[in-house]
């Protein structure tokens, strides 16, 4: 087993740094937006659309990789993946105008399909013995890089060309990247035909309530982060970014208390089923105590239970149940999670401008109704399970 781990120990590594740069890269063109949108002759709310754009691109392509992973292999989604992040880096520094920046923006979206499609059965094959937890800590990468991202903008100052030392070492490290994955090994899939149309077969309510968790899961942690500042300042906080720093914590021990626990015996399913039910419970607690302290609580827990990685073992979940098509089934609820980064968000600005001051206890509301719906689907997986168990007995 030793020696198994050491044969793929560059592929799980460059993996694992392919979901940091993804941590870095989830809000670095924001972080720029005066410069890009001075570069591009546009607007704030351009460079804006462009970051909706890497979304997009996302919901059109997700479906379709999924397939051409299971198809092809996981290093050609792999390579293809990390090349366009590169194209997608290197290009907005030299896009001429707004409309060539969206382009790449979708091209963006496309490329983290591919590595969606690659990068997390390649660690279930990799690590099969342990394959939530291992999807599990690609989160945890992820928090990482959200955490060094001010360290990277310090970076690309002290270098003495700010953005574009940046974004062009974000290129350079993509393309390097891809050189890794196309010569490192990488495990045998799961394939056949007769398999392929046994896992066919066996599609039930249960499946479709864990592709569906897709949306929940993400909507969870996507409706506190982007809305959670309206609500600390009506509820008479100074400095609520405060409040991002404990959420991350909350986030980044969690995943790490999960890999612990699930090592330990306990089932991916229920926590699937308690944790929204906590994060439900937390955001009732501030919605109807309006103590400026409890938020700080909030936040710790929706970071512990709502962002600890719920998307990915559910993931994970639904992998173990189809290895002959890991990928394709996986890209079903990647596609409600990438419909619920731009569907929730809308659904949040709708509120927002038709609610005024009341909204952001409003929101509160509709998360908790989400991760209601969540506990709902997951209690339907388990329930379909025991019956799949009793009658296989």
């Amino acid at each position: 087993m030793s020696a198994k781990k050491h044969r793929y120990a560059a592929t799980a590594t460059t993996v694992y740094f392919s979901y940091f740069m993804m941590g870095i890269g989830m809000s670095l063109l924001a972080q720029f937006k005066p410069q890009f949108a001075a570069l591009w002759h546009s607007s704030i709310s351009g460079v804006l659309s462009v970051v909706s754009a890497v979304g997009i691109g996302g919901i059109v392509s997700i479906l379709i990789t999924g397939p051409i992973s299971d198809h092809f292999g996981r290093r050609a989604s792999a390579v293809i993946g990390h090349l366009m992040w590169a194209v997608y880096y290197i290009g907005l520094l030299y896009a001429p105008n707004f409309a060539v920046a969206y382009v790449i923006g979708i091209i963006g979206g496309v490329a983290n399909s591919f590595l969606n499609a690659s990068n997390f059965p390649a660690l279930m094959e990799i690590f099969p013995e342990s394959a939530s937890v291992a999807g599990l800590m690609s989160k945890f990468a992820i928090n990482i890089g959200q955490f060094c991202l001010p360290l990277a903008i310090l970076l690309g100052t002290a270098l003495g060309s700010g953005y574009r030392t940046v974004f062009m070492m974000a290129g350079v490290l993509y393309i390097i990247m891809a050189l890794i994955l196309a010569f490192s090994p990488y495990p045998d899939q799961v394939s056949g035909p007769k398999k392929q149309e046994k896992v066919k077969r066996d599609f039930n309510l249960g499946v479709w309530c864990l592709v569906l968790m897709g949306f929940t899961s993400t909507a969870a942690f996507l409706l506190w982060i982007n809305t959670y500042q309206e609500l600390a300042k009506s509820y008479g906080i100074a400095q609520p970014s405060q409040l991002q720093s404990v959420y991350a914590v909350g986030a980044s021990v969690a995943v790490l208390f999960n890999s612990f626990i699930i090592k330990k015996g306990v089932k991916e399913i229920d926590i699937l089923i308690w944790y929204p039910l906590l994060s439900a419970a937390s955001l009732l607690m501030v919605y109807f105590f309006k103590i400026p302290q409890l938020l700080y609580v909030t936040s710790l827990m929706i970071g512990f239970f709502a962002a600890s990685g719920l998307y990915q073992l559910g993931q994970s979940v639904l992998g173990q149940m189809y290895p002959d098509m890991k990928a394709t089934v996986q890209s079903w609820g990647g596609f409600f999670s990438a419909f619920a980064n731009f569907a929730i968000i809308q659904l949040a600005a709708s509120i927002t401008a038709r609610a005024g001051s009341a909204a952001p206890r409003l929101i509160l509301l509709l998360n908790v109704a989400n991760m209601l719906l969540g506990v709902l689907l997951a209690y339907v997986v388990k329930r379909v399970g025991r019956k799949k168990s009793s009658k296989t007995n």
